[in-house]
């Protein structure tokens, strides 16, 4: 009986080590793929992104320091992107240098004349802001955080400003289609401001550069 007793022992022993061998527990592999993009975004610039304020007669500018405002000139802008995203906006003055304004973050330059004379400077508004179709507010800041207005002035981005599109204080606003009205405020230097009057055509020549930054 003992004798019985080890070989069940030994058998079962053995039925279990094959077990053991055979019956691996099976495996699968379970794969998470994707891809991480950034949006695609264009943007439609009314006139080529060009206001052309037209010939403005010499007899305009005024003499000493004073300065001569000039009719402003509003253009709807609109940037379309391929997904949901935020937007923001900082401008560069590729006349940086040449503004008449002594004082301010917001004024960008015409250009030079009469060698270091300078032309004079605009300013820009962004208004009527909109996202997929519907009112939005906007803001400008050079911190994280930022406070919700109707309009504001594009300040310049050379300074740390940046503007964009928001629902609430602080909360940017995401969307595909980001639209906003952008008005241009030219004024004219005075003929001191200028280094004297103006003798021959002279082109009026402001320029910046709107860098749009996009992402959730």
């Amino acid at each position: 009986m003992k004798n019985q007793l080890t070989g069940l022992t030994l058998l079962t022993s053995l039925i279990v080590g094959i077990t053991t061998a055979h019956a691996a527990p099976p495996t699968a592999e379970l794969k998470v793929k994707g891809k991480i993009g950034v949006p695609t975004c264009n943007i439609n610039a009314p006139d080529s992104g060009v206001y052309d304020i037209g010939n403005i007669s010499s007899t305009k500018i005024q003499s000493g320091t004073a300065r001569t405002t000039l009719p402003e000139i509003t253009k709807n802008w609109v940037i379309s992107c391929d997904s949901v995203t935020f937007l923001t906006v900082k401008s560069i003055d590729n006349r940086l240098g040449s503004s008449s304004a002594t004082s301010g973050s917001g004024h960008y330059g015409l250009g030079m004349i009469n060698g270091t004379g300078k032309i004079g400077y605009y300013t820009v508004l962004m208004s009527n802001a909109q996202v997929d179709g519907s009112p939005s507010s906007l803001f400008y800041t050079t911190e994280p955080t930022f406070i919700v207005r109707s309009e504001t002035a594009l300040y310049n981005g050379e300074k740390g400003y940046r503007q964009g599109w928001a629902s609430a204080d602080n909360i940017l606003k995401a969307g595909k289609v980001f639209s906003a009205d952008f008005t241009v405020k030219p004024f004219l230097a005075g003929t001191d401001t200028m280094n004297g009057p103006v003798t021959e055509e002279t082109k009026v020549d402001g320029s910046l550069t709107m860098n749009f930054a996009f992402g959730i």
